[in-house]
C-alpha cells in the first residue's frame, strides 16, 4: 500500500466511517482495516494520517488509536497474532514517527508515546537496532521551541521508563549507557527552566509548560538513575539537587497562581512537585550512602552521595506536606512525599529527627492525613468492591490513609516509645468527642497503625507495639459499639462498624477466647446488614477466627 493521496483518502473515509452511528457502516470499515492493516505500508500511512494537520481531528485520534494497537499487537512476532510488521515496515515507521510525535496535537501524543516505548523495548538495544534515534533526540533538546522540547522529553520519557521494571543485566546498561549520551543536553534544558522559572514568576502560562518540562525531566531523572547511579549524574548532582529543592521552596505567589480546586486534576506544579519526590525517594532507598566492593582490602569502600542533601529534602518536602490540602487530587503527591519520609525515618539516617520534629509530622501530616473525606465515604457507598480491596488487602499503598499509617508505622523504627506517646494522645482525644464517629474512625486508624509491628496476611498480626494496650482498647471503645448492635440498627454508621470489624479481624489472634464467645453472636448479626461492605467484614472476621490456633489447637472448637 503505497502512501499516495489516494490511499490516503480511502483511509480516511475508512476511519471516518468507525465513529459512523450506522452500525453496518461502522461493521464495513471495521473490516476494511483489518485486511488492510496487514498490506506492506499501510502502518506509515496510518502514522501520517495522524500526523496530517488537515485531516479532522476526530479521524486523528481514530488513527492514533488504531496506530497504536497496530504498534503493540504487531511489532514483534507472538502466537497470538496471525502476523507481525516486516522489516521495510518497521524502518519507514522509524523514519517518521519521532518527527510526527513533536508535531501532533497533546490529545494524540499518549498514543505515540506508548508506541514509541512498545518499539523501543522491542527493538533493544535501541542504540544498535537504532541507531538514528538518539542523534534525532540530542538535536531536538537543542530546540528553543517549548513545543517540540516537551515533546522530545516525551519520547525520551518513552524509552527510559522501561528502564524502572527491567532486570540489571549487561546489555541493558549497556543501553542505559547510549541513552546517557543525552545527560548533558537534559541538564541543559533543566537549568534552562529554573532560569525561566524565575525570570517568568508572574506567566501562569510560561510557568505551566516550564513545570511540565521540569516534570518530565524529573521521571528520565528517576528512570536513568533506577538501575544504578551513573557517573554523569553524579557528578552533576549538586546542580540537579539544587533545582529540585527550589521548586519544592517556591515562594507563594508563584504557588498561588497553581491553585486545586476541588474535583479537578493535579496542576502542573503539584504534579511537578511529585515526580521530584519519587526522585527523592528513589534517593532516599538506593544512594544516601553507596556501598562498593573493594580491591584493596575486605573492607567495602563507602562514599556519601545524597546523605548531605538529605535534611534539607527532608525539612523542603515536610513543609510542603504541612501546607498541602487534603483533597483527594493532592493524595498522588502527599503519597510521594510521605513515602520520601518514611524512608529516612526507617533507614540509618534518622537522627537529625527530634522530638518537636515528631510532634510536627503527627499534628500536621499525620492526624490530616487519617481523617476520613467526603471522597472517601463516596467511594465505601459508590465503590464497596475497591475499598474492601484497598482496606484489607494492603491496596492502601497509593492512598493518602494508606501512606499515613506506613509513616507511622516508619516513625517507630527508631522513635517508637515517643511517637506511641503522641499518637495515643491524638487517639484519646479523638475518643472523646462523644458521637462523633468520623472522630472514632480517625482514631481507631491511627490505633491499628500504631500498634501493629508485623502481619501477615493469612495468619494476621504477629508483633504488637508494646507500648500500647490493645484489649484495653478493644474492651474500652470496640466492643462497647458492637455490643450495640441490635436488628434495627445493623446498617446504621456502616464505615464505623467496618471499622470496628477491622479492628477485630486485624487483631484476631490476640483477643482472648472470652471475647470469641461474645462477638460471635453480633457477627451473625451483622451479616445480615444490607451494607455491602459490613456483611462482608463480617463473614470475613467469622472465616479467620476459624483458622485462629493458638500453638497445635483451634481456638475455636466443635464443641464450641
Amino acid at each position: 500500500m503505497e502512501p499516495t493521496s489516494e490511499n490516503m483518502g480511502h483511509l480516511v473515509g475508512f476511519l471516518t466511517q468507525t465513529v459512523s452511528g450506522d452500525p453496518a457502516a461502522r461493521k464495513a470499515a471495521e473490516a476494511q482495516l483489518a485486511s488492510a492493516k496487514v498490506q506492506q505500508g499501510y502502518a506509515l500511512l496510518l502514522l501520517r494520517v495522524v500526523v496530517a494537520e488537515e485531516a479532522p481531528p476526530d479521524v486523528r485520534l481514530q488513527g492514533a488509536i488504531q496506530f497504536k494497537n497496530l504498534v503493540n499487537q504487531h511489532w514483534q512476532a507472538s502466537e497470538i497474532h496471525d502476523y507481525h510488521l516486516g522489516d521495510a515496515d518497521k524502518a519507514a515507521v522509524k523514519s517518521e514517527i519521532v518527527a510526527g510525535s513533536m508535531t501532533v496535537t497533546e490529545k494524540l501524543q499518549p498514543f505515540l508515546s506508548e508506541a514509541l516505548s512498545t518499539i523501543c523495548k522491542a527493538d533493544f538495544p535501541i542504540d544498535q537496532n537504532w541507531p538514528e534515534l538518539l542523534p534525532q533526540l540530542m538535536q531536538s533538546l537543542e530546540s528553543q521551541d517549548p513545543a517540540v522540547l516537551v515533546a522530545t522529553l516525551k519520547v525520551v520519557h518513552a524509552i527510559s521508563q522501561k528502564y524502572v521494571t527491567a532486570s540489571h543485566t549487561d546489555e541493558l546498561w549497556a543501553e542505559i549507557k547510549a541513552v546517557l549520551s543525552l545527560h548533558d543536553r537534559l541538564l541543559n534544558v533543566y537549568g534552562n527552566c529554573l532560569g525561566a522559572v524565575q525570570a517568568n514568576a508572574s506567566n501562569k502560562s510560561v510557568l505551566d509548560v516550564l513545570f511540565q518540562t521540569i516534570t518530565l525531566v524529573a521521571k528520565i531523572f528517576h528512570d536513568l538513575n533506577y538501575q544504578d547511579i551513573p557517573e554523569a549524574f553524579e557528578d552533576a548532582l549538586d546542580h540537579w539537587m539544587q533545582g529540585f529543592h527550589t521548586m519544592l521552596t517556591l515562594p507563594d505567589p508563584i504557588k498561588a497562581l497553581f491553585p486545586c480546586a476541588d474535583g479537578e486534576a493535579m496542576t502542573s506544579m503539584h504534579n511537578m512537585q511529585r515526580a521530584i519526590c519519587e526522585a527523592l525517594l528513589l534517593y532516599a532507598d538506593k544512594y544516601i550512602v553507596v556501598v562498593e566492593d573493594s580491591d584493596r582490602s575486605s573492607k567495602p569502600d563507602e562514599r556519601a552521595v545524597f546523605q548531605k542533601h538529605l535534611q534539607i529534602f527532608v525539612e523542603a518536602v515536610w513543609g510542603m506536606l504541612t501546607n498541602l490540602g487534603v483533597q483527594a487530587e493532592f493524595d498522588q503527591l502527599a503519597a510521594a512525599a510521605i513515602m520520601f519520609l518514611s524512608s529516612v525515618l526507617k533507614g540509618t539516617h534518622h537522627s537529625f529527627f527530634q522530638q518537636a520534629h515528631l510532634q510536627s509530622i503527627v499534628n500536621n501530616v499525620v492526624v490530616p492525613g487519617l481523617n476520613i473525606r467526603e471522597s472517601d465515604e463516596e467511594d465505601f457507598e459508590d465503590n464497596p468492591l475497591e475499598y474492601m480491596q484497598r482496606d484489607l488487602e494492603g491496596g492502601m499503598t497509593d492512598t493518602r490513609r494508606g501512606v499515613t499509617c506506613s509513616l507511622v508505622n516508619a516513625m517507630c523504627k527508631h522513635f517508637e516509645a515517643p511517637t506511641s506517646q503522641l499518637c495515643m494522645a491524638e487517639i484519646e482525644t479523638a475518643l472523646s468527642k462523644a458521637q462523633d464517629w468520623k472522630s472514632k474512625d480517625a482514631a481507631i486508624y491511627l490505633f491499628i497503625a500504631l500498634a501493629v509491628k508485623a502481619e501477615t496476611r493469612a495468619g494476621g498480626v504477629q508483633v504488637i507495639n508494646p507500648a500500647v494496650d490493645v484489649i484495653s482498647f478493644f474492651q474500652k471503645h470496640v466492643l462497647p459499639d458492637l455490643q450495640a448492635v441490635t436488628a434495627a440498627n445493623v446498617s446504621k454508621k456502616p464505615i464505623l462498624l467496618a471499622d470496628l470489624l477491622k479492628f477485630v479481624l486485624i487483631f484476631r489472634n490476640q483477643l482472648p477466647k472470652e471475647a470469641y464467645v461474645v462477638l460471635f453472636p453480633i457477627l451473625n448479626m451483622l451479616l445480615t446488614s444490607a451494607d455491602c461492605i459490613v456483611h462482608t467484614y463480617a463473614a470475613s472476621c467469622v472465616e479467620k477466627f476459624l483458622t485462629v490456633k493458638d500453638g497445635a489447637v483451634p481456638r475455636v472448637g466443635r464443641s464450641d
